[in-house]
């Protein structure tokens, strides 16, 4: 089999505040060294509200929503988390949209629209919240796919330039605990070189609690993401779910745990976590346990292979390299990985 090649992107990408500083590791085939079958990066996921009907509230609203307003707009771009028309739209004055005409809530000449039972809204009361692509009327928050239950991801701009698209599927895995979620692009994040900003659900199955700016996202994840992966429309399966998702991705997971040196992804997922704010290292990390095989293998290194088997990545050491994996590998290391010819998601 081939071997699976790692480079590291040149330009400097970031997760949030936490991370302003990590590389996009491209992965290929040593046989079709310039064609990128993964990225892979580390940091903390962020989390997007958007499209959920649980979202956003007028000032007061009980149960409280997941994300507070002010992260629904901006100075600059006005209302872009929720549904907002002007007061004289055609919508408003038929009685179709109910909109909610606080002075204080008016932004570039727009009020937010409030769910409606008449509508066949979810939650009455709370506003529409939305993401970039609707499957229907604007004003209906079904149009919306929702992130407090389906894993979906934010695809930037500087991501989608690298052969990344809509439709796409990734892994998120954590690394101090076995918790871990598949997710697909679903939605449009901005033009930047911003990574790692997932949905509500996504963030829930990794562990994290709390609601708006307070959900608790400290801990270290890796994210491996698979370019020309989607098979099919991303707005065409907005209520796809993680069993649905995790049976696209093992696939993929499976042929990647193939290569001559399968040990190689989780040695540079666990090699690049570090704490905020610092820089994670990349491939040279792994360049250096290489040079150095009796050097441990990275602390979390068992977790983060046994996220990755979850979705079929098994595969066995040569004898050389496991006998050097075990000499270095201490406490930490776990047990050896299993046979490639498990089948997908066997253990």
């Amino acid at each position: 089999m081939p071997k699976l090649l790692f480079k590291d992107h040149s330009h400097s990408w970031r997760t949030g505040h936490d991370f302003p500083d990590i590389p996009l590791t491209k992965v290929s085939w040593d046989t079709a060294p310039d064609r990128a079958i993964a990225f892979v990066f580390f940091g903390h996921v962020n989390i997007d509200y958007d499209g959920s009907s649980i979202a956003y509230a007028p000032d007061g609203h009980v149960p409280i929503p997941d994300d507070d307003l002010q992260n629904a707009w901006s100075e600059e771009k006005g209302w872009f988390g929720v549904f907002a028309l002007p007061a004289n739209d055609p919508l408003v004055t038929n009685g179709t949209v109910l909109i909610d005409k606080k002075p204080h809530l008016l932004h570039h000449g727009k009020y937010p629209a409030i769910q409606r039972a008449e509508n066949g809204d979810p939650h009455p009361g709370y506003y529409v919240s939305t993401t970039p692509h609707a499957m229907g009327p604007q004003y209906m928050q079904t149009s919306y796919i929702d992130a407090s239950e389906i894993s979906f991801g934010a695809l930037s701009g500087g991501l989608k330039a690298l052969g990344v698209t809509l439709g796409d599927y990734a892994i998120a895995v954590r690394h101090d605990v076995n918790l871990q979620s598949p997710f697909y692009y679903a939605d449009a994040g901005g033009a930047n070189y911003a990574l790692g900003e997932c949905s509500h659900k996504v963030g829930k199955n990794l562990g994290g609690t709390g609601r708006g700016n307070q959900f608790n996202n400290n801990y270290p994840v890796s994210f491996v993401v698979f370019p020309e992966s989607g098979d099919q429309d991303p707005l065409g399966i907005a209520s796809v779910d993680d069993a649905q998702l995790t049976k696209r991705l093992q696939p993929l997971l499976v042929a990647l745990s193939r290569a001559d040196n399968p040990e190689d992804l989780p040695l540079l997922m666990g090699f690049n976590e570090v704490e905020p704010t610092n820089r994670p290292k990349g491939t040279s990390k792994l360049v250096d346990f290489h040079a150095h095989p009796t050097h441990p293998r990275p602390k979390n290194y068992a977790t983060i292979l046994q996220g990755l088997r979850t979705y079929g990545y098994n595969f066995t050491l040569t004898t050389g390299a496991a006998a050097g994996a075990t000499a270095g590998a201490g406490a930490a290391a776990g047990p050896v990985p299993t046979s490639a010819a498990a089948k997908p998601g066997t253990p």
